[in-house]
């Protein structure tokens, strides 16, 4: 059992303090259970395989396990037609035993078969079901399983099926008319059968999948039309240029300006050779921390494909015109959780006199960081931990603040920066929630947003879960996402690798572990708490929602009182 729960835990990439977390479980014991030194309660093996999100038969296999005088054992799991499990156990209940078995996922229904012997089972008070009797009863409320004499049951455990969104029978009228429903603000439609063309029309980004037709439209975030000088007033004028414009671009000697022509084309429909936006990196060991984001995501892929991650150059572009703006376009100044560096690769293109100082504890992060900006200097260690006696006017934290605690990001930041100094977050963030199933959606639509452009018929497990999200549906959401993530596993060019990427991240987030994303106006009021002031807000990128504070790529200054 403890290697099927290993298998099980890696898999689906999580750490053990990631699992004991969801689990509820000390992550000493689930060592020891991985190790072999260890018996697990019957609740410690239902709690595991809820966290897991794996059937509980998937878990113990064939293995009888027994506790509170009760043996259970897995005769038979099987799976249906609408993807609805079944799993059939065998239970032996010693006499005067009474076991109590907590809720298990919403929707789940037992049926109990008598074999020999009395029981009582299901919700307080129980049924009584002897040999040849059955009883039936719901499964997600806490149910009691009592014998005084000794009992033999067949357990049968039925899981509801997945929830799977279902498009209206399609034809090129209703094809013509969800295409018009998305472009005027629906956030999504499916129809049966292939209708239109895939790819850009009208706004909307149309895909195949299976036999279906998915319409998406992304929320339009406009940007302000600013000017600049040179480089930089060249990299803005790109963000507003048409299509003809944007392709001279695409072979431009500036990595900065390369990147800006390949996102507008993207968002326009058009996709040119990633080929020019892929930074070649050696091989770079896995991190072994726990809970490191590099335990989750393979840096190695990250440095080559970051770049194709739309509104990335943004970043760097906008960060540039407002450090200019406020006269900070060159000196010593640190940059928080610096990871391969792409960020201030691009940065440095635009405010050459800047001379950062990284902070990134990772070492493979580090090596990345080494090849990108040679002679950059390093500090390896955690920002949160950082113990230094120098101050800085200036701070900039891009892609990281939601790998750490907020709150001690912050806290740290305020006491390093001079009074007066300025602080640049630039980070994905996501659309205002307050329950932890609003946070799944949201977060789902938010990952999911930035993979729309991208041409990928085949997962279509993909675009259902975007549409689940859509639909308001909480459950089986991570299962969607991680059947996406294993639909494009055998595709190895740049794009499914980046799309792989981005779904990495999200199971990591709907894990909540390494991937720690909160809205802006909670990210502002955290800020306020430490002591900040709100310099500049921007929405650089619209994920989800029509307003500058929903969610997308967002960039924060700053600023600690003189």
């Amino acid at each position: 059992m403890g290697q099927n729960l290993r298998r099980l835990r890696q898999a689906r990439g999580l750490t053990l303090s990631g699992l004991a977390a969801k689990a509820g479980v000390a992550k000493s014991l689930l060592h020891a259970l991985e190790a072999g030194h260890a018996n697990p309660t019957l609740a410690t093996l239902w709690a595991l395989a809820q966290a897991l999100e794996v059937p509980f038969g998937e878990l113990v296999q064939a293995h009888p396990v027994g506790e509170e005088g009760a043996i259970v054992q897995l005769i038979e799991q099987t799976q249906g037609r609408a993807g609805e499990r079944l799993e059939v156990y065998r239970m032996d209940l010693l006499p005067r035993s009474e076991r109590w078995a907590e809720a298990h996922e919403p929707g789940l229904r037992e049926r109990v078969i008598g074999l020999k012997g009395r029981a009582r089972v299901g919700p307080p008070p129980g049924r009584e079901v002897g040999p040849g009797e059955e009883v039936e009863f719901s499964g997600d409320e806490p149910h009691v399983y009592a014998s005084e004499e000794g009992a033999s049951l067949l357990v049968f455990l039925h899981y509801p099926p997945l929830p799977r969104p279902k498009g209206e029978a399609g034809s090129p009228e209703k094809a013509s008319l969800a295409l018009r429903e998305v472009s005027l603000g629906v956030g999504g439609l499916a129809l049966e059968g292939r209708w239109l063309a895939p790819g850009f029309q009208e706004g909307v980004f149309v895909r195949w999948s299976g036999n279906g037709t998915y319409f998406f439209g992304l929320p339009l975030a406009p940007l302000p039309r600013l000017e600049g000088r040179g480089l930089l007033g060249e990299a803005l004028a790109l963000l507003h240029a048409p299509v003809e414009d944007l392709r001279p671009y695409r072979q431009s000697p500036s990595l900065l300006l390369r990147t800006l022509a390949w996102e507008g084309l993207l968002l326009k429909g058009e996709v040119a050779d990633p080929a020019p936006l892929l930074l070649k990196t050696a091989h770079f060991p896995a991190s072994s921390e726990e809970g490191e984001w590099e335990s989750r995501i393979s840096v190695d892929r990250y440095a080559q494909v970051e770049l194709l991650h739309p509104g990335y150059a943004r970043q760097p572009l906008f960060l540039a015109y407002y450090l200019q703006a406020a006269g900070l376009e060159g000196g010593r100044f640190l940059n928080v959780g610096t990871g391969p560096g792409h960020h201030l690769l691009l940065l440095l293109e635009l405010l050459p006199h800047l001379e950062p100082v990284a902070v990134e504890p990772n070492p493979a992060s580090r090596q990345a960081l080494a090849q990108l900006l040679p002679g950059v200097e390093v500090w390896p260690e955690d920002f949160t931990l950082l113990s230094t006696e120098e101050t800085f006017p200036l701070m900039v934290c891009v892609g990281a603040s939601h790998h750490m605690s907020t709150w001690r990001l912050l806290e740290k930041a305020y006491r390093l920066l001079r009074p007066g100094g300025l602080l640049a977050v630039v980070d994905e963030f996501l659309s205002p929630f307050a329950t932890q199933e609003e946070r799944a959606r949201n977060l789902v639509l938010h990952h999911t947003a930035y993979l729309l452009p991208f041409p990928l018929e085949e997962p279509e497990a993909l675009w259902a879960l975007r549409l689940l999200a859509l639909q308001g549906e909480p459950r089986g959401l991570k299962r969607l996402a991680e059947e996406a993530l294993q639909g494009l596993r055998a595709r190895s060019d740049p794009l499914a690798a980046f799309a792989r990427l981005e779904l990495q991240a999200l199971v990591a987030g709907l894990d909540y572990e390494a991937e720690t994303k909160t809205y802006p106006r909670r990210f502002l009021e955290l800020a306020f708490a430490v002591g900040f002031e709100l310099e500049r807000h921007q929405r650089l990128f619209a994920t989800h929602g029509s307003r500058s504070w929903d969610g997308g790529t967002h960039l924060f200054l700053l600023r600690r009182p003189r």
